[in-house]
Parts: structure tokens; C-alpha cells; sequence
């Protein structure tokens, strides 16, 4: 609770030994808190916190065996690298030649061995991204829990840590807990992704299932990158209409003409006619195309809701041309206009 408000709503994780759990969802909706009331740095005013097989509630963080890594860094800026990553052990009294060994390890396999002598300033950001990972990682905690760590870092070195992270997660093997509101981040690193939104669980389940297969509409939106195309339409005896389209297409059990649902579809299941195969032919008017290389992102508006597909980066599409498109209906989504619910 924070005063009047409550930040969480009940939510149930069970996170299993050696598994990467990643939290994710827009900001304010209750994962960095969920993240500190493991870690000890927010009281709970109900239910339990387990690490093993010991409830931890009245446990300091220092206690908890959980090692943290901050979205800042937190490093000490007149301590060298070594001395960074050695001093919770030299705070706990450890016998310096383990210390020493410890240290030495962690760098090795964090490619900081060269860098030891120097202090934080002298780093760049990745640099320091690892120096405070090798911090936690010498004190052989139960549970690693990171808190969106590389938010500060640019487009191409965050793809350089996320792959650096998974790679020390198959190495070592420990228990992971990480916050992102990044969903490409939940999606490449995560064993099992929980979805969160205003302080409840939306969803959890592992990447694949909780791309391929929402549980919800706001799921559905939030992962993936273009988002899915997402309208309300109603049901005809025949299938759908969106405004003024019609569409004919198989539709769940107990779904009855008149009744008003949201439709869903992918961008990847949007192609132009000669890129794909069976599925509803329209030919939108083309209003936007990204180029993004590999692949070209382009833009209509079907029975006047906004819709995005998918095309091949050779593809020499431009805006206002019309484009015969197929929707693979086969990979079709609905949901419950009111709660959000998939109807499956």
C-alpha cells in the first residue's frame, strides 16, 4: 500500500529453481514493486514471500540471499572494479584470498579481467552494466533480481547485453527475476513472461504461448512489435464486418450474429497476394510504408480501422497504391468487447 492506494492486487508467482522469470507490462502497473518486495526494499501488507523453502517477510534484503542489479548502475565512483565487485564480500569478512578468487572468476567471465584497476568513470555504459552484474554475481545469491539494468543503454549495445545475459544465465544457472517494460526483451530473454497490468497478472506463461496464444486483449497488444491489429467489428451470419468490410471467416463456438467482438491479427499474417497463400483477399489503398530492410511494415485502413501488414523488404510498394493483401484468418483473434477476454 502507499498510503490509500494499493500497488498490487493479489498476484500468485511461482518461480521454479534456475528459471528466468521476466516481469513485464507499461509503467505503473506493479512490477518493479513486485521486484522489491522480493528483494526486501518494500514492506508487504499481505501474503508471503518464499526463497526456497524459507518465508522471508521479516527477513532484511541483506538476509534474503537475493543480489540485486539497479537500472543506474549504483556503482561506487571512487572504488576501482575490483573493489566495486569485491565489497559486500569484504563488508560479510570473507578471507580475502576467496575474495580475491571470486572476484578474479566473475571478471574472467564478464571480460572485465583488463579493466579491474580502473574506476567507474573511465567505463562506458556497458562497462559499467557488467560491473554491476559481476557485483551481484560474486555473492552466489539464490536469486538475481534486475530491474529494468539496461534501460540507459543505446539500441545496439542493449541487443549486445541482452545476449550477454542470457548467455550468463545458461552458464550459471540461477534463479532470475527481471523487470522491462521492453516486451523484445521479455521475449528473447524470459523462460516464462508474466504480464502484468494495474497491479494484477494479465497473463504468465512462457514467450511463445504468450505471444501465439493471449490470454487477453490488452496481452495481445501489448506483446509484439508492431502491435496486433486490434478492432471492434460485429459478427455476421457469414463472419465479420469492420465497418463497412465485410469478411467471411470460421468464428469460435457460441459466438452469435449481432454480437459486437474485437478482432485481432497480426501484422505477419497480413501479406501482399503474392507473398502468401489462402486467406481473405482485400486491396487496401496503402496510406504509410516502413522500410526496415529486412522487411517493409505497411499501412491501411480497413472499414475505416487503421491495420498494419507485413511485406517483403524488396518489395517496391509505395503510399497510395493499391495492393491486393491476404488475411490469413486462420490466425485470427477475438476477444469479449466488455472484459477483454479471449474468446476461444
Amino acid at each position: 500500500m502507499y498510503g490509500a492506494h494499493q500497488a498490487l492486487h493479489g498476484i500468485d508467482i511461482d518461480i521454479a529453481p534456475g528459471e528466468f522469470c521476466v516481469l513485464v507490462g507499461p509503467s505503473g502497473c506493479g512490477k518493479s514493486t513486485t521486484l522489491r518486495m522480493v528483494a526486501g526494499l518494500e514492506t508487504i501488507s499481505g501474503g508471503e514471500v518464499v526463497i526456497g523453502d524459507k518465508v522471508v517477510n521479516g527477513l532484511k534484503a541483506k538476509d534474503r540471499g537475493v543480489a540485486m542489479v539497479f537500472q543506474n548502475y549504483a556503482l561506487y565512483p571512487s572504488k576501482t572494479v575490483y573493489n566495486n565487485m569485491a565489497f559486500a564480500l569484504q563488508m560479510a569478512k570473507m578471507p580475502k584470498d576467496e575474495i580475491d578468487r571470486r572476484v578474479r572468476e566473475v571478471a574472467d567471465i564478464l571480460e572485465l579481467s583488463l579493466l579491474l584497476d580502473r574506476k567507474p568513470a573511465a567505463l562506458s555504459g556497458g562497462q559499467r552494466q557488467r560491473v554491476a552484474m559481476g557485483r551481484a554475481i560474486v555473492r552466489d545469491p539464490e536469486v538475481f533480481l534486475f530491474d529494468e539494468p539496461l534501460s540507459n543503454l543505446d539500441a545496439k549495445l542493449r541487443g549486445q547485453m541482452r545476449a550477454e545475459i542470457k548467455r550468463l544465465h545458461q552458464r550459471l544457472n540461477n534463479t532470475i527475476i527481471y523487470v522491462t517494460h521492453d516486451q523484445v526483451e521479455a521475449m528473447t530473454l524470459a523462460d516464462r513472461i508474466v504480464v502484468m497490468r494495474d497491479g494484477r497478472i494479465e497473463q504468465q506463461d512462457s514467450p511463445d504461448e504468450v505471444f501465439h496464444d493471449p490470454a487477453t486483449q490488452f496481452v495481445a497488444g501489448f506483446m509484439g512489435s508492431p502491435p496486433m491489429n486490434l478492432s471492434d467489428c460485429r459478427v455476421t451470419e457469414s463472419g465479420i464486418s469492420i465497418g463497412e468490410s465485410e469478411i467471411s471467416c470460421p468464428l469460435p463456438e457460441g459466438v452469435s450474429a449481432g454480437t459486437k467482438v474485437v478482432f485481432g491479427i497480426r501484422s505477419d499474417d497480413i501479406r501482399p497476394l503474392d507473398e502468401t497463400g489462402e486467406g481473405v483477399k482485400i486491396e487496401p489503398k496503402l496510406e504509410l510504408v516502413e522500410g526496415l530492410g529486412t522487411e517493409n511494415l505497411v499501412h491501411f485502413t480497413l472499414g475505416g480501422k487503421p491495420m498494419i501488414g507485413k511485406a517483403s523488404g524488396r518489395s517496391k510498394f509505395t503510399a497510395g497504391q493499391r495492393v491486393p493483401m491476404v488475411l490469413d484468418m486462420a490466425h485470427a483473434y477475438f476477444f469479449d468487447a466488455e472484459t477483454g477476454l479471449r474468446i476461444r
